[in-house]
């Protein structure tokens, strides 16, 4: 084959055992693929089938982007397509996989097996390009959250909490809901910053929007603090690609020395280059304001203290929506634990009230968190 757009794909060692007849070869790859992101039997029309759909090329670029593809690049795009219909796709290999779960996320599967399935060269490329447009290509198509380490890694299991299992907290929900809503619909929208008590929903109520409005193109990327430097290079990977992602920093807090609060800065208002329409910043923080204020901060004359709390200051209200989270007190802990349990089919009373009680005195205090633990404990005991 001699491909001018799709030619990534032959530096492959399964697809040359597949064009040099080597069997042994590509039955080891099939067989490693199959068991870890198979889902039909038709496992070399799989193969090439994900092959394609995570190459970056300039059709995968373009459609990606939102960008027109023109007539001739589809023409050369289709006579590699041709190709690679009639090389590849006729090969016959049928290995069915365990049937374990792969991690992806549906709209992934659903589009890898419509590229499988497709009966002629044309409908594969019109399917592949449908499958760039919705969902890219590379590992941002294959999951709903990721973690960034110096690149994305996809996280097969995600913790998504449902917002029903929230209890007490109803306006930073909404608001929170309402700003992501705007958000993935396209509409101006803020970066948010979460703040208050330990335990009161704030990580939990980030993680929920992915539950929320995942299916709407919400992708939640976690970043530790570490790597705030990388949040430009990052933001021009992210702009190329079809989804609306979130940056979460969980329990952010920064020393006055710290670099990373001033890449911060920057990086979400403060450079020339505007901030990707898709993609926004949320943190969650036991402090409204993320820099620490030290005794010395306070010493020295006026102008000097001025300029200190502007500076730490400067970060905090880069963020158009702060959400404060505060620990209940003990009858809207008690609430909590009574709506929670409520959920299993458990009315609350007062030995239960008692036991509650004690365990917030014994277990991390009055906040959301300690009473979903009292309610476990207590429907396992049952």
């Amino acid at each position: 084959m001699d491909l001018l757009i799709f030619d990534n794909i032959l530096n492959d060692p399964c697809i040359q055992g597949i064009t040099e007849k080597n069997d042994l070869e590509v039955m080891k790859r099939i067989v490693r693929f199959a068991e870890t992101e198979g889902i039909t039997s038709d496992s070399i029309c799989e193969y090439v089938s994900s092959k394609l759909a995570n190459d970056e090329n300039i059709v995968s670029h373009l459609a990606q982007s939102g960008k027109k593809i023109g007539n001739d690049l589809y023409r050369l795009a289709k006579r590699d397509i041709n190709q690679i219909y009639k090389s590849l796709y006729k090969a016959q290999l049928k290995y069915t996989p365990s049937g374990n779960d792969t991690g992806f996320c549906g709209e992934y599967v659903n589009s890898i097996l419509k590229l499988t399935q497709s009966e002629s060269a044309e409908e594969l490329l019109d399917n592949l390009i449908q499958h760039y447009k919705k969902l890219g290509c590379g590992v941002t198509a294959k999951y709903y959250a990721f973690k960034y380490d110096g690149g994305l890694f996809g996280i097969p299991s995600v913790d998504m909490p449902d917002f029903d299992e929230l209890i007490g907290i109803d306006y930073q929900k909404q608001t929170l809901i309402d700003n992501t809503k705007a958000f993935v619909n396209g509409k101006k929208a803020n970066n948010v910053l979460l703040f208050g008590d330990r335990g009161t929903g704030k990580s939990s109520s980030v993680k929920a929007l992915l539950k929320m409005f995942a299916k709407d193109g919400l992708r939640l990327i976690e970043l530790p603090k570490q790597n705030i430097k990388d949040i430009p290079r990052l933001a021009k990977t992210l702009s190329e690609k079809p989804h609306k992602y979130i940056l979460f920093l969980d329990d952010l807090s920064f020393e006055a020395e710290e670099p990373e609060y001033k890449s911060l800065k920057i990086a979400m208002e403060g450079q020339l280059q505007a901030q990707n329409d898709n993609m926004l910043v949320y943190a969650t923080s036991n402090r409204r304001h993320l820099v620490k204020e030290t005794l010395s901060d306070r010493q020295g004359d006026d102008m000097h203290r001025n300029d200190q709390m502007q500076e730490t200051l400067s970060l905090s209200e880069r963020f158009g929506i702060s959400l404060v989270f505060s620990a209940p007190n003990q009858k809207e802990f008690l609430n909590i634990v009574a709506q929670m349990l409520k959920k299993h089919g458990v009315e609350i009373n007062a030995e239960i009230e008692k036991k509650a009680v004690v365990w917030q005195m014994n277990y991390g205090g009055r906040n959301g968190r300690c009473a979903k633990q009292f309610v476990s404990s207590y429907i396992s005991s049952l």
